[in-house]
């Protein structure tokens, strides 16, 4: 049986080598496809497939720069936890907010199909949701399954189905499900964990505190606050956790696709401009005021460390 499935495994297992650039060597390549090479003639059909996947990726990372050393892939990892919580916040408050409407009105309330609705809106909030509970608990293999499902949910749903998201809603959750996705596992480009953690809460306390307005200012009250407090909460994070400017630039730069990009791919025209200039400044604000802070903490630190001499 090994005999005959060898063949087919080293063709692929080649086709995967050939992924790796010329810049990688043909020592490293050569030592990779002797271990893979082994793995595949010891083991059954499946995991050979799994290991010939393996090879295939990390040869596409390398030549797409998607690697820890390489700075695309120090901003990814940097991004991911941070894009992790903002879709999962995003789908989470929705969820939230579809369950108040049912417990209160009814499924009627969305029309006569509105459990179908719902249905299909809550397969597309729901993989972003877990996905950020996996970031938080630390479960990066789970949380990578989920992203997977999140992009191919709220990139197809929208298509078969009509759901309660608009078209950039869906973008913001695919774009930041497919960070956490690409990013290479790096544990020490990840923030800490307390940073995941305080941007989480950070955007539930908004929310929480916008509903409590809402009783007060009734339909004044907007419905979600994450427009506002997340583009803060997040230059905050980039400020505090990025190890130098070109990284937080980068990191940026991949956390400001689902806000910037959407309405560009969506062709949504002027009208909508404040969809793209909000979030920048928001998040221009909170980045300025959180790097001063951590300046000012340093100079002061050392300046207590010197006067203790």
């Amino acid at each position: 049986m090994t005999a005959d499935r060898l063949p087919a495994n080293a063709r692929l297992l080649h086709w995967a080598l050939s992924l790796y650039p010329a810049s990688y060597g043909d020592g490293a390549r050569a030592e990779i496809a002797h271990h893979a090479g082994q793995h595949i003639a010891g083991t059954g059909r499946l995991a050979g497939l799994r290991e010939v996947a393996d090879v295939a990726g990390y040869g596409a990372r390398v030549r797409l720069g998607l690697v820890p050393h390489r700075p695309p892939g120090q901003a990814l990892a940097t991004a991911a936890p941070l894009a992790a919580v903002l879709a999962g916040t995003y789908a989470a408050w929705h969820l939230w907010s579809i369950a108040q409407v049912i417990h209160g009105e009814g499924l009627d309330w969305y029309g006569p199909s509105g459990a179908r609705v719902v249905a299909v809106t809550a397969l597309m909030l729901a993989p972003a949701a877990l996905m950020a509970v996996a970031v938080l608990a630390g479960r990066w293999t789970a949380a990578r399954c989920l992203a997977l499902v999140a992009v191919v949910a709220a990139s197809l749903l929208p298509v078969l189905f009509q759901p309660l998201l608009r078209d950039y809603q869906a973008v913001l959750l695919v774009f930041n499900a497919a960070v956490v996705l690409v990013a290479p596992p790096d544990r020490t480009s990840h923030p800490s964990r307390a940073v995941p953690w305080a941007v989480a809460l950070s955007i539930m306390a908004g929310e929480i505190a916008l509903s409590v307005a809402g009783s007060f200012f009734g339909e004044r009250a907007l419905h979600t606050a994450f427009d506002f407090v997340a583009p803060v909460v997040t230059g905050v994070a980039i400020a505090c956790t990025a190890r130098a400017v070109g990284q937080a630039a980068l990191a940026t730069a991949v956390l400001a696709g689902p806000p910037l990009l959407s309405p560009l791919l969506l062709d949504m025209g002027p009208t909508h401009l404040p969809l793209v200039v909000r979030p920048v400044v928001l998040f221009t604000a909170g980045y300025a005021i959180a790097f001063v802070t951590v300046r000012l903490a340093g100079q002061f630190t050392r300046h207590s460390d010197i006067l203790h001499r």
